[in-house]
């Protein structure tokens, strides 16, 4: 008998074999299309993050599409990217939307199988596997879900009592993850209020005596920082291990991923950055990115934004002014057009207005906001932790 690595212990049965069409039955209702009515589509995000809920449209956007009433309670997948385990179950929150053909319904024969269950089982690798096969053909869209296949792939099931217990913990789990991604939400935005009230100066600190800081005055960025775009090697020179001689070349995909690290010639090196240098990502979606913490040369995509005068304008200080949200807001919507990618807009960067307060109350703003982003990296950790656990028993409790 095949068992799970981790298994409830008053469970002894032997895990049975069942095919997809022995364990669904297919729905779904025809929409009649109505020009008086307005629709409201569904859609499912890959790696198994869930449905979203479209823009209501109209009989006549919809076109000649087929579409069909949502029902809940159902397992749904998005056909062309199900082998990116595009999948998810229905609710009553998406009663009285609607869905196209690409995304078949299927309803759990009572008796035979949970939802909850089956739901959580094609966001494993085993479950993804599953989903593959019966998606034939190169990737991408040419790789769609072959429902004739799919009705007929196997899946092991434990009893129903089981399968029920597993999800029953495993939705558990999700709780906890769900409160955990509010919690870290929670403090993102508290950051925001604080930084608000810092930089406007509705709030301001005391100097160590006691005494009140200086008055402070409206001055440009312009005024008090460089910025010094990057440059562009030819690809002819990269190599994708630590090499002597070379150096590593930062990249806006490097602040997001450490995996494909690339490395050119020393001296093609033009322009460098420390870890500690203040990085903008100069293109998007979105605009506008404050990045720092790899050191480097860096490539055509960023700028290296530099204090003139750092008697004047501390460090910290500045890549927390740079960071303000309603600085990417005015950025991210006036963005410019460069080679068909939005740009930040350097001239309305300079022209940003600010009030500078003296070095020590800089530096106070500075560590204030380095406090909070230590708690919300913690909460961060927590919650990265909980999700790799999820992980971990996705992997151990289905066969």
């Amino acid at each position: 008998m095949v068992e799970p690595k981790l298994r409830f212990s008053e469970f002894k049965n032997s895990w049975n074999n069942y095919k997809i069409e022995d364990m669904f039955d297919r729905v779904g209702i025809p929409v009649d299309l109505d020009d008086t009515q307005t629709y409201r589509e569904i859609g499912i995000r890959s790696h198994g993050k869930g449905i979203f809920h479209k823009e209501e449209t109209t009989a006549t956007e919809i076109g000649n599409k087929r579409v069909f009433w949502v029902e809940p309670d159902c397992f749904v997948v998005n056909i062309v990217f199900a082998w990116e385990r595009a999948v998810a179950k229905t609710t009553e929150k998406e009663n009285g939307m609607i869905a196209s053909h690409r995304f078949p319904m299927y309803k759990p024969k009572k008796n035979i199988v949970d939802l909850d269950y089956i739901t959580e089982y094609f966001i494993t690798k085993r479950g993804q596997n599953v989903l593959i096969l019966a998606s034939p053909g190169g990737a991408g869209r040419n790789k769609t879900l072959g429902q004739k296949e799919f009705a007929k792939s196997v899946v092991k099931l434990p009893s129903l009592p089981e399968q029920q217990k597993i999800a029953e913990f495993l939705s558990t789990i999700d709780t906890v993850i769900e409160k955990q991604k509010e919690t870290v939400s929670a403090w993102e935005e508290r950051k925001k209020g604080v930084m608000q009230k810092l930089f406007s100066q509705e709030v301001r600190f005391k100097a160590d005596d006691g005494s009140d800081f200086p008055d402070t005055e409206l001055v440009s960025i312009g005024e008090h920082i460089t910025f010094s775009g990057g440059s562009q090697p030819d690809k002819k020179y990269f190599i994708y291990e630590e090499r002597e001689g070379y150096i590593r070349l930062v990249q806006t995909q490097d602040y997001r991923t450490d995996k494909y690290k690339t490395y050119i010639p020393i001296e093609k090196a033009r322009k460098t950055c420390t870890e500690t240098d203040v990085m903008i990502g100069r293109y998007g979606p979105p605009v506008f990115q404050i990045k720092r913490g790899i050191a480097g040369a860096y490539n055509v995509a960023l700028i290296k934004a530099t204090e003139k005068d750092s008697s004047i304008l501390d460090k910290e200080f500045m890549f927390y002014l740079l960071n303000r949200n309603d600085l990417f807001l005015a950025l991210d919507a006036v963005s410019r057009r460069s080679a068909g990618q939005a740009g930040v807009d350097m001239e309305l960067l300079k022209s940003f207005k600010f009030y500078l307060p003296s070095i020590p109350e800089q530096q106070k703003i500075a560590d204030c906001l380095s406090s909070l982003d230590e708690v919300i990296e913690k909460q961060k950790a927590t919650l990265a932790a909980w999700e790799e656990l999820k992980k971990g028993l996705l992997q151990q409790m289905f066969v």
